[in-house]
């Protein structure tokens, strides 16, 4: 049996309906803190629903009793100051938590889903980061990547203590989810709503389907490939690349202007200070600003080396398939 934490979420999702086209390779349990989730609905009776959160270690160490693999996808991903503190407690104190209850149970394997930013980002890159680029202190990390980086140390500890690890590092992950409004899949409700101006950076980004793969191609090889971490990223694109073929798949304008990295920051300032009056997740910070207006490059191509049956999706093809989506859900739902 495998237990999976984060099903309900972006990745969660996704790995769901591949899990059902893949007949179901296992019996699953699932972690959800919403047993009632829309994302769980299809799946009720599939699958078995333990209601709980990563904060409860002694949950844990029931939930782990016979299982034979961990999917820990479940992470809070925020770039707010007012969100440091539980962000921590579940990357960092949540994932230790699991582990040791991993440990304590006898739980062969464990799959960790991380981040391409808990590889840090140098303050100088002069080359594309890959799988053995340390981490080095920069004003270009985000909390998010810090704790993601505590996180991945724990999953690490974890395999010197016995477990099988597989940790993959993905970049920012495009494709469909049940709401736009939050995370990559805002990208697409930005855009049809009109977006006129895009951050001048680059970042690594993968389709989801493609991270989703990548999990059950682990899984499939087992145990070739472990012990390992791979940077999942499909292709390096500049911002406004992407924005652009959002906008042309969708039929809208393409943002025009560039925004300089000194106004990002200055409005990411002021829409930090205005969500800490109002109580509310700021849209953009200071932390967002920073690094979507940099430069990084990312080498995704130590999985393909390790798995050659594994490829990448084109951006451009992933990006047709999520706008098809959007198209079908939230455009359709607007115009009513």
């Amino acid at each position: 049996m495998w237990l999976v934490t984060g099903a309900t979420g972006f990745v969660g999702y996704s790995f769901l309906q591949e899990w059902t086209k893949r007949g179901r390779p296992a019996p699953l349990r699932l972690l959800v803190r919403d047993p009632n989730h829309p994302v769980l609905q299809p799946y009720l009776g599939q699958v078995e629903l333990i209601q709980g959160s990563l904060a409860d270690p002694m949950l844990l160490l029931e939930v782990t009793k016979g299982i034979e693999t961990v999917l820990h996808f479940a992470a809070t991903i925020s770039f707010s100051p007012r969100s440091r503190e539980w962000m921590y407690k579940t990357n960092v104190e949540g994932t230790r938590h699991l582990v040791n209850a991993a440990l304590e149970n006898g739980v062969k394997r464990f799959v960790y889903l991380s981040s391409i930013a808990a590889l840090g980002r140098p303050k100088n890159p002069k080359e594309p980061i890959t799988e053995t680029t340390l981490w080095e202190d920069s004003p270009y990390n985000t909390q998010y990547g810090y704790t993601k980086y505590l996180g991945e140390k724990e999953v690490w500890r974890g395999g010197e203590e016995g477990l099988e690890v597989l940790v993959f590092n993905p970049g920012i992950i495009v494709g469909p989810y049940l709401s736009w409004e939050k995370g990559s899949p805002a990208f697409f409700r930005m855009v049809w709503r009109g977006l006129p101006a895009y951050p001048i950076g680059t970042n690594g980004f993968v389709g989801v389907g493609d991270v989703v793969r990548a999990v059950f191609t682990g899984l499939e090889a087992y145990p070739q490939g472990w012990g390992e971490k791979y940077i999942l990223v499909s292709e390096n694109w500049r911002y406004k690349q992407l924005f652009t073929e959002i906008a042309r798949v969708l039929g809208k304008r393409p943002p025009l202007f560039p925004l300089p990295k000194e106004v990002a920051v200055g409005v990411g300032w002021a829409m930090e200070y205005i969500g800490r009056w109002l109580g509310l997740p700021a849209a953009a910070t200071r932390e967002t600003a920073r690094t979507s207006s940099a430069d990084f490059l990312y080498d995704g191509s130590k999985i393909i080396r390790t798995y050659p049956e594994f490829q990448y999706t084109p951006m451009r093809v992933v990006i047709e398939g999520t706008a098809k989506a959007f198209l079908a859900t939230y455009a359709r739902a607007s115009k009513r």
